[in-house]
């Protein structure tokens, strides 16, 4: 058995652990049931490893290593509230063997839409020679995988992972895990900010069974393979920290500059101009109003476009930097014209974007 059984709502069909680990907000966030202060987003997830590739190559230089620590660190901050204390302890201490715990673990993977999980092996006896190994169909991202799987190993058996990953057969990883120790400088650089929730006015209509917001009646779970598909676009969807990318993209604008979160932008907006997303996703504001929020992602407070340009303010903005290459790359499908963007984000996450076409020879 790959997974355990899982129960779905009879109403909505969505897997309970999915519906009651997660709380809906009235601000358009999301955060973690058992731990309110973990801040979480459902989010399209085909995009990651094309926008860190093309990152990647704007700015010159792999990123996927800080992807998987800052991912790790997320990871662990989350599942230390799924694992109790006294398991962990126990682990730690050798008087239980992990082993039991790799099936809930997978599952809990399925439900969230990261991919077919396989456990395949792994040595644990403390020591510089422990690994484990694992096999995942279709991950949602490489190297968020690999980070999911050293913070996973964090919040269990304590300490810190390195973990390394090939392709063993067109969408079949292996990963493979070691003891490690960042140093302290990089330990610093990773603490996540605890989230804050702000009060807001959306009223998102519900389940009348598991209280989940109604609109995952348009989302599809394939629980045996880890995937979850938007049935309206048929586009890939993950539940993850909208929030690590932002960490990341901070930790790389510290590491190399300031040119960092242009960057990010002009990757993003690449990879919406191949047509992933639909510029009419954005013509209905109520219906994008609702999206946002179902994907934790802010409250919209307002959105023009038009021939001349495209506003869009948001409060509670999460993934910030991706957002903005999106609405570009929207403006752009839209008009058939190159484009310039400028944004401002504030402390409390209250995020103005402007796109405007781009004049000829600027």
């Amino acid at each position: 058995m790959a997974i355990l059984p899982v129960a779905r709502c009879p109403a909505c069909e969505v897997p309970e652990p999915f519906s009651q680990g997660q709380m809906w907000l009235d601000n358009g966030d999301i955060v973690q049931r058992l731990n309110p202060s973990a801040r979480v987003g459902f989010m399209e997830c085909e995009n990651l490893d094309p926008v860190f590739h093309n990152l990647g190559d704007i700015i010159g230089m792999n990123i996927e290593p800080l992807v998987v620590k800052i991912a790790a660190r997320a990871v662990e901050y989350y599942m230390n509230n799924l694992i109790p204390r006294e398991i962990k302890e126990k682990i730690i201490r050798k008087e239980m063997n992990p082993e039991p715990l790799a099936l809930p673990i997978n599952t809990y993977c399925h439900v969230i839409g990261y991919g077919k999980y396989e456990y395949l092996r792994s040595r644990y006896e403390r020591d510089e020679e422990d690994y484990v190994v694992y096999r995942v169909t279709r991950p949602f991202s490489a190297p968020l995988v690999a980070g999911a799987l050293a913070g996973a190993l964090s919040a269990t058996v304590g300490g810190e992972h390195e973990v390394t990953y090939r392709e063993v057969e067109p969408g079949v990883f292996e990963f493979t895990t070691s003891w490690t120790e960042y140093p302290e400088v990089v330990r610093e650089k990773f603490t996540l900010r605890q989230y804050r929730h702000r009060r807001g006015d959306l009223e998102l209509e519900r389940c009348p069974s598991c209280g989940t917001p109604a609109a995952f009646r348009d989302y599809r779970w394939e629980l045996e393979e880890g995937l979850i598909f938007d049935r309206r676009t048929g586009r890939r969807m993950a539940l993850l920290g909208p929030e690590i990318l932002d960490h990341l993209f901070e930790a790389l604008e510290e590491e190399l500059g300031p040119d960092i979160p242009r960057a990010v932008v002009e990757a993003q907006r690449r990879f919406t101009r191949t047509g992933y997303y639909s510029a009419g996703e954005v013509q209905n504001r109520r219906e994008f109003r609702l999206q946002l929020a179902l994907r934790g992602m802010g409250n919209l407070r307002e959105i023009e476009m038009g021939e001349k340009g495209l506003l869009m303010r948001l409060e509670n903005a999460a993934g910030y930097l991706l957002l903005v290459g999106t609405m570009q790359g929207l403006y752009e499908l839209a008009y058939g014209t190159e484009s310039q963007v400028e944004w401002l984000v504030s402390r409390d996450g209250f995020l103005e974007v402007k796109v405007t076409p781009r004049l000829q020879g600027v």
